[in-house]
């Protein structure tokens, strides 16, 4: 089934230490239910990328490992004290599955790993080499895609898919342009 893409948004070549921010803001605003997909080359940071997802979820970024091995590795979310306009109250976080295909050889092994199953509103889904579960992901989903530029910079591009990943994409850039504006 082809999707058309609604927008592509093009970050450019980031610091990695702005695409880790980048990462840990977007998971601190997903709302549970969404799938990220992230495609790019061996080293091109995807598993970096899914650490600081995690530490946006509230998830802390030591225990993440890339599930390489293991195909998928689940990390509960927990009960924090909130920030901002919450402070001072608890809020849940949502649980983080981290997924690796790179090993999985077809379809059949993907519809085994019975990915459906595990996701609902309180999880978020993270693919790393996601090219044979394209045709199983639904909305609202997320495709990041990495490029290695040098050791200290990637080129990111992001591709939303759903009006809820669309608009959270939207608060987010937002965000980054005024900061690239501010200098910071």
């Amino acid at each position: 089934m082809e999707r058309g893409v609604e927008e592509i948004y093009e970050l450019g070549k980031l610091e990695l230490k702005d695409l880790e921010r980048f990462a840990q803001e977007l998971g601190a605003t997903l709302e549970g239910g969404e799938t990220v997909l992230l495609f790019g080359d061996l080293g091109s940071g995807k598993t970096t990328f899914v650490k600081a997802l995690a530490s946006g979820l509230g998830i802390d970024q030591d225990y993440v490992r890339s599930p390489t091995f293991n195909i998928v590795n689940f990390y509960p979310g927990r009960l924090s004290t909130g920030r901002s306009e919450d402070a001072g109250t608890e809020r849940a976080h949502h649980a983080l599955i981290h997924v690796d295909l790179y090993r999985i050889t077809c379809e059949e092994e993907v519809l085994d790993l019975a990915l459906h199953d595990l996701m609902n509103c309180d999880t978020v889904l993270a693919i790393e080499w996601p090219e044979l579960y394209l045709e199983f992901v639904s909305e609202p989903y997320l495709v990041v895609e990495l490029e290695h530029f040098d050791e200290m910079k990637r080129t990111v591009k992001l591709k939303p898919f759903g009006s809820r990943m669309k608009n959270i994409l939207d608060r987010l850039t937002i965000r980054i342009d005024r900061d690239k504006n501010e200098g910071r």
